[in-house]
Parts: C-alpha cells; sequence; structure tokens
C-alpha cells in the first residue's frame, strides 16, 4: 500500500476572501488518514503511524461508509463538554486502557481516493460532493461543514473558545505537504494558566521560566518562556531566590540540570499558538504574574 502523505494547511494572519473559497473550523485534534479496503480500515498519523488499534471507538467508520475502497482525511477529536481538546486527547493516548464509550470523534474533511479512482486531482468542491454521498452521519463520525463567509465562522470559533479556521480554494487539488497556495490556517491566540517550578540562570540573572499545569498525580512540565518576560519580573525572582529555592524538581516528568527549582507555588498567563502533539506549548509568551492558586493551573486553555 503506498501512504499518502496529508495535505497541509499553510499559517496565515489574513482570512482569504471571495466566492473562491470555503471555510471550515479547525478541529483541535489529531490528523488521521483512513484507508478502507475489503470490509478492513487502518488509520494513519501524519507521520504514518498506524494507531487503528488506539481508537476502537471509530470501529463503527465501515457502518456508516458506502463503499468498499476508499481514502479518507480528517481529524480524530476528543469532545469534552462540547469542545475539542487536545489535551484530553493526549491524556487518553497515555493510557493503556481504550474505552468505547469515550466522547471520541473522526470529523471528515476529504477523499483521495473511492473504489480504483484517484480523487486527488479533482477539485475540493467534487470531493467534498463525492464524500456527502457515500458517508452516512453516526454519532462519533461526520463530514465538516463548510462556509461561505470566513470572518463570521472566525468570530464564532471565538465565542466557542475554538482553535480557527481553515480556508480553502473551492478548486484546489489534492497536493501532499505544505508547498502550495490552496489552503490556509487561520489561528486564535490562546492562554494558559501555568505554574512556576523552576528558573533557568545566564550570566548570573534569570532568563527563563519553566512551567507546568496541574494533573491528579502532581505538577507537570509543559515547557520553558523567555519571551515577555519583563527585567522587572526577573529582578523579582532574583531578589526572592532563597526564599523560594527548593533541592529537588516539582515536575513529576522533568528533572533537567542547570535550573534553579522553586516551590510551586506562582502561577502565570502564558499566551501561545497550540499544543504540540507531546503537550507542551508552541511559541510561549508570558502575559504575566497571577494570583490564580496552582490548583487551577490545569491546563485548560482560552482564546484571548
Amino acid at each position: 500500500m503506498n501512504m499518502i502523505k496529508p495535505m497541509e494547511p499553510v499559517v496565515s494572519k489574513k482570512i482569504p476572501k471571495g466566492e473562491d473559497w470555503i471555510h471550515q473550523i479547525k478541529w483541535d485534534g489529531i490528523r488521521g488518514l483512513t484507508y478502507i479496503q475489503n470490509n478492513t480500515y487502518d488509520i494513519y498519523t501524519k507521520k504514518g503511524n498506524n494507531r487503528t488499534s488506539s481508537y476502537p471507538e471509530l470501529a463503527n467508520i465501515l457502518k456508516v461508509f458506502k463503499e468498499n475502497n476508499a481514502i479518507l482525511d480528517g481529524e480524530i477529536v476528543f469532545m469534552d463538554e462540547g469542545k475539542p481538546s487536545f489535551q484530553k486527547l493526549l491524556q487518553r493516548d497515555r493510557t493503556k486502557y481504550k474505552s468505547k464509550n469515550a466522547p471520541l470523534f473522526y470529523i471528515v474533511f476529504d477523499i483521495l481516493k473511492l473504489n480504483d479512482k484517484d480523487l486527488r486531482g479533482y477539485p475540493l468542491e467534487e470531493r467534498q460532493d463525492i464524500l456527502r454521498t457515500i458517508i452516512e452521519k453516526s454519532d462519533n463520525i461526520t463530514v465538516t461543514d463548510s462556509f461561505q463567509d470566513g470572518e463570521k465562522l472566525y468570530e464564532l470559533m471565538k465565542t466557542k473558545n475554538y482553535e480557527g479556521i481553515v480556508s480553502k480554494q473551492k478548486t484546489s487539488t489534492y497536493t501532499e505537504g505544505k508547498k502550495h497556495e490552496d489552503w490556509y490556517k487561520i489561528k486564535l491566540n490562546r492562554k494558559v494558566l501555568v505554574v512556576i517550578g523552576g528558573i533557568k540562570y545566564k550570566n548570573g540573572f534569570p532568563y527563563s521560566l519553566v512551567v507546568g499545569i496541574k494533573k491528579e498525580e502532581g505538577f507537570y512540565h509543559i515547557g520553558s518562556v523567555a519571551i515577555g518576560l519583563k527585567e522587572s519580573d526577573k529582578t523579582l525572582l532574583h531578589n526572592y531566590k532563597d526564599q523560594l529555592e527548593i533541592v529537588e524538581s516539582p515536575f513529576r516528568n522533568y528533572n533537567e540540570k542547570d535550573i534553579v527549582w522553586i516551590k510551586p507555588i506562582l502561577t502565570c498567563w502564558i499566551q501561545f499558538m497550540e499544543w504540540t502533539n507531546d503537550g507542551g506549548l508552541r511559541h510561549p509568551k508570558m502575559i504575566g504574574f497571577s494570583n490564580e492558586n496552582p490548583e487551577e493551573a490545569d491546563g485548560r486553555d482560552f482564546v484571548l
């Protein structure tokens, strides 16, 4: 079987306008290409890892799909109180127990092959029409909706605290990777409350904070942040270093050298673009210190 590398949207700060574009919700999950053949199916991530056994909840795809040979493209999403949660999806993936009753969804947004016909050269609009005729909607597998007004959809995503939108040329063919000008993702900046567990020093002065979040088992490291840390913040931390310093890392999953570990009693807000696949923050920037209790730093994120 020849593996297909998924087409990926290019980051943009502007929402394309005009009748040549459609706009879709950017689902905050794990990309999954589904290969269906002879009444069996396999789900692969965009890195080519077979994750079929990890998602038993999606076995009903063979019931809702009307054809016996196809390649689908979509997003595997964990819904938490009506909102996609990438954090909860990662937590679920790290556990050995996979529940068939978990709130897991497969949001399909493209079809690349149908029976013996390669559809990647077809315009997106035609592929979408084909997709909607061969998938019966179920409780956890559905085709994503498309919208004409990208700005309205973007504003709606703000109110729902979603990740953003993806804008696509109606005439676009399916091009592997990002070497194209046909799909764009416009993401909402987010913020998350974190606990400060360590300080990195450079030339005898703080330059970066080591931060984490609170889970049931304790505090877990999610990254470091230097951008946004003011000189006054650095001075304050340095002055209180002796009162805050502890011997060992407060994080259960992180204990590097050359870090001044401190009591996990200080919190701050971090702005970031998105969660990484390993549970870290992409492009973190400190907003400022917070009076919130460290117990509140539970990984929930909010749209700025």
